[in-house]
């Protein structure tokens, strides 16, 4: 086929267009990347773009419409309200359960009725590993019930002066186990250890752990929380977990409790714990120490076994009963009944 000088001339014209423009959209789609890759994350589904930065381990502060409060003493991070100067055998109080949170209005229009400002414990994070707030924290998972609803019912708490307590189960999280399994507790062949509930659990001795904690605690005081209580802060109890340490369990769980407090010493977050094992390290707790679901007869050997080292600040009793050997103990009760 023969081709004119003058065709040539067009076609040469025509590939060189062609190459320049192909060029020009891969330089474009270099600098696209270039652009686009401090917002891809990426947790167990793959990689997603997060325009948003929701992902990210921190938000940053926006500038409130109302001017900003002059603030005399900078160590002094809320306004201190009625219950703030209280005990909690004093203000009394409730706890909230991430079950009644399924229906997160009805447990706020409870919350509207109470009159005075008092203790109010929230479990913000499930067993499992899901949130019940709109956290920040990198691969937190949220729970499938309206976020939105408990964001406001924590801040119309905070604003109201109630005295905020967060629990979080500490060492049973499947959804941090699966994406940092140097973190669980292993079976002899290596995979993680799982309990009856289809949950895995964590190492207590794990720099790692502990930091993933204490990042949730910060969080959460800086949502309005005076304190975080540590719930399921113990080794599972089973014998086929593959675990070694020249320490014991309760020599790890001791050491774990004080440096997590040790974290926070000098700040406004009161750091505490949730349990009803008897040998539980409260040498190692400067906060609360709340017992759960014990029966009334249980009272003064849960005092005289958790009072001995003196260095807890109050013994509160979480239970659904209205034994009168309660009466004059630190309580908190359901919200909404059972």
């Amino acid at each position: 086929m023969h081709i004119s000088y003058r065709n040539k001339i067009l076609l040469k014209k025509l590939l060189r267009v062609l190459l320049i423009l192909l060029a020009a959209v891969l330089v474009v789609g270099i600098l696209l990347v270039i652009y686009l890759e401090p917002f891809v994350v990426y947790d167990r589904d793959g990689a997603h773009l997060d325009m948003e930065g929701t992902m990210t381990e921190s938000t940053a502060p926006t500038e409130p419409a109302a001017p900003r409060p002059v603030i005399e003493n900078p160590q002094i991070i809320y306004a201190s309200g009625a219950a703030m100067n209280k005990t909690i055998q004093e203000m009394g109080g409730y706890y909230i359960t991430t079950a009644m949170l399924q229906d997160p209005d009805a447990v706020f229009e409870e919350i509207k009725k109470i009159e005075e400002p008092c203790a109010v414990m929230i479990q913000l994070k499930s067993r499992f590993g899901n949130f019940y707030y709109s956290s920040s924290i990198h691969g937190a998972p949220t729970a499938d019930v309206k976020i939105s609803v408990i964001d406001q019912m924590i801040t119309y708490l905070s604003n109201k002066g109630f005295y905020l307590i967060a629990e979080i189960p500490a060492f049973t999280d499947p959804v941090f186990a699966l994406d940092h399994q140097e973190c669980g507790l292993p079976l002899p062949g290596g995979v993680l250890w799982m309990d009856e509930y289809g949950c895995y659990w964590l190492d207590p001795a794990n720099e790692e752990v502990l930091s993933y904690l204490s990042q949730i605690a910060r969080e959460l005081s800086g949502r309005g929380f005076h304190e975080v209580a540590f719930s399921e802060y113990r080794f599972p109890d089973t014998n086929s977990i593959s675990y070694y340490s020249e320490k014991t369990h309760n020599e790890i769980l001791s050491e774990s409790a004080a440096q997590l407090t040790s974290f926070f010493t000098g700040s406004s977050t009161v750091i505490s714990f949730v349990s009803a094992e008897e040998d539980f390290p409260v040498e190692s707790c400067s906060g609360r120490m709340y017992v759960k679901d014990v029966a009334g007869s249980k009272v003064t050997h849960y005092q005289q076994t958790y009072g001995a080292p003196g260095t807890l600040t109050e013994i509160v009793f979480i239970v659904n009963s209205r034994d009168t050997r309660f009466e004059d103990q630190a309580v908190l009760r359901p919200l909404i009944a059972d």
